[in-house]
């Protein structure tokens, strides 16, 4: 009797040097990207069938490594294939393509020494995921700005990607007690951050501002700032109180 095929339609994984459904992609539960949240990754949107600023994404990725000190033995050309093949596997036209890579477990037990572990590389397609909901898109997101601040960027650099959210959980929980969508975070000196998986940006006059500290370099913003020149609008990154805001 035949083996069944796998069933890639509600998403494809790779893990350790092998391409699985995505119910099947697990990390071990000793790995420190699970004990201690010490891992990276990035995602890109793939749309009508075409990664969207995929070089970009590999170049932010790459930095977060580095910046990491994360080494997956991957090479970015063997990414490329990697990340193309989940795609392919799953069949999505409209894809959330994830890259990552955990510190991995320790060859030695009990080790609190990074260095003794072997850092993995992960990759994943399923379908994309809005980080605000259609419908509440068309309304427009009601957002408030919590109370909790945004860890210190001395603490954790923000340009660099990471599963590290208590803050910002904190903050959607304040947010949704409060009867908003989601949430925005202030530094500790009062200062814009950013919201849960999504930049900001404020307009005032001709101006396009988005903030300046305790916020990833993201790709769409990247998008926002290239475009504003086109569109007779000057683009700014630089620090917005909450005064600023309108």
């Amino acid at each position: 009797m035949s083996q069944s095929s796998p069933d890639y339609s509600k998403g494809a994984a790779y893990v350790n040097g092998t391409y699985v459904p995505i119910s099947e992609a697990k990390i071990p539960v000793g790995d420190w990207g699970f004990t201690h949240s010490d891992v990276t990754y990035d995602v890109v949107h793939v749309t009508d069938g075409g990664f969207f600023r995929l070089e970009d994404h590999l170049d932010r990725f790459h930095r977060s490594l580095e910046g990491y000190r994360l080494d997956p033995g991957v090479t970015r050309d063997e990414m490329r294939i990697i990340l193309g093949k989940v795609v392919a596997l799953s069949g999505l036209k409209d894809a959330f393509v994830a890259m990552l890579s955990t510190r991995g477990i320790p060859r030695v037990y009990g080790s609190r020494d990074p260095a003794d572990c072997d850092n993995t590389f992960i990759a994943y397609a399923v379908p994309w995921v809005d980080v605000i909901k259609p419908d509440v898109q068309e309304r427009g997101a009601h957002l408030l700005v919590a109370q909790v601040p945004r860890i210190s960027q001395n603490s954790l650099d923000p340009t660099l990607k990471n599963y590290m959210w208590r803050d910002f959980t904190r903050g959607m929980f304040e947010a949704k007690d409060k009867g908003f969508d989601t949430a925005i975070l202030l530094d500790s000196d009062g200062y814009l951050t950013e919201g849960a998986g999504f930049n900001v940006f404020i307009v005032k006059d001709n101006k396009v501002i988005t903030p300046d500290r305790g916020a990833l370099r993201g790709i769409t913003r990247l998008s926002v700032l290239d475009l504003c020149p086109e569109l007779g609008l000057e683009p700014i990154v630089g620090p917005i109180t909450f005064e600023d805001t309108p």
